[in-house]
């Protein structure tokens, strides 16, 4: 799980994003499928990609921030950022 890549880059999980995996039975598994074949609603900051999915009923949303700089000891890293993951109910006309 934590050597999943989206657009050659490893995914990181903010502490907050995990919770909203674990809270709605996610991986990132299905982040990165939301990610790929996922359309994007409305137009975010720079470097900041917002995608969703629909499933059935449901509306998956992904939020990722741009290749954010990972530090572990002596080694640098351009990662993706996760920040949001969840699941709405999807209704007609929205």
């Amino acid at each position: 799980m934590f050597g999943v890549r989206y657009k050659g880059l490893r995914i990181e999980v903010t502490k907050a994003a995990a919770r909203e995996l674990v809270d709605e039975a996610m991986t990132l598994y299905d982040v990165v499928e939301v990610l790929e074949d996922g359309y994007c609603v409305k137009k975010r900051a720079p470097g900041v990609e917002e995608k969703r999915l629909r499933k059935g009923n449901k509306l998956i949303t992904a939020v990722v921030v741009a290749k954010s700089v990972r530090f572990e000891g002596n080694l640098c890293e351009n990662v993706w950022l996760l920040i949001h993951a969840g699941k709405t109910t999807y209704k007609e006309g929205r």
